[in-house]
């Protein structure tokens, strides 16, 4: 009797497991179609958007499904309940000090224009992206190391390099400051707006790749998270 019991109690087991494993696959298979479709609305819809692949550790830029630039995330951390899903727009960056792009005209003094936006990328394939290509060589030692990204969802990025000049002691001890006592202290006591708190760190592998994802992303861009 007591071994009849122990197969029908395995026997449940074994079917609880096939049914949650299941959901699990009906669920991830349901996120998979969901993206597509985001995807093939914003490849139909905009001529460049990004892709920032939270698992695969990655930000991609792409046009019509056509990954164009991928930039490695070594490192990330995240502070409240960032949105880890669904599609978003880059409302602003940040910096400290935006660069500025100096144009010369003939037979006149340089002007200085500030700040400089990022430029849209040529269509892939097109006789502009050549041009582009020099142009982003020229202007992407002008470009930060160290900026923020806030989407339309609320979620704030800061984005930095692995490797490269450190940071002072002050801007050290900001940051610290910041992430360990400040924003604890605005999740208790709880941030105004239409949004909950949401930070997100990312560490890129050299200053070029952080610089190239500002020169690359400009406002308005949108994007999916995976």
């Amino acid at each position: 009797m007591k071994k009849i019991a122990g197969i029908t109690v395995l026997a449940a087991a074994v079917l609880v497991g096939f049914g949650g494993a299941a959901a699990a696959d009906k669920a991830a298979l349901a996120k998979k179609q969901s993206t597509l479709s985001a995807e093939y609305g914003l490849a139909k819809e905009a001529k460049f958007y990004f892709v920032f692949d939270v698992l695969g550790r990655k930000i991609e830029l792409r046009a019509r499904g056509m990954v164009l630039k991928t930039w490695p995330i070594r490192e990330m951390r995240f502070w409240g309940r960032p949105e880890f899903a669904g599609t978003v727009e880059l409302v602003k960056k940040t910096t400290l000090k935006a660069p500025e792009r100096i144009v010369i005209k003939p037979g006149e003094t340089e002007e200085i224009v500030k700040p400089a936006p990022a430029a849209t990328p040529a269509a892939p394939g097109s006789a502009a992206a050549a041009a582009d290509y020099d142009l982003e060589a020229i202007e992407l030692r002008d470009m930060p190391k160290r900026f923020g990204l806030d989407l339309d969802n609320g979620l704030h990025i800061t984005v930095k390099a692995k490797t490269g000049e450190a940071p002072g002691m002050g801007v050290r001890m900001k940051e610290a400051w910041r992430w360990y006592i400040g924003l604890p202290l605005q999740d208790l006591i709880g941030k105004k707006g239409e949004h909950e708190l949401a930070e997100l760190e990312l560490i890129l592998e050299n200053e070029r790749d952080a610089q190239s994802v500002y020169w690359h992303l400009f406002d308005g861009i949108k994007g999916i998270i995976l």
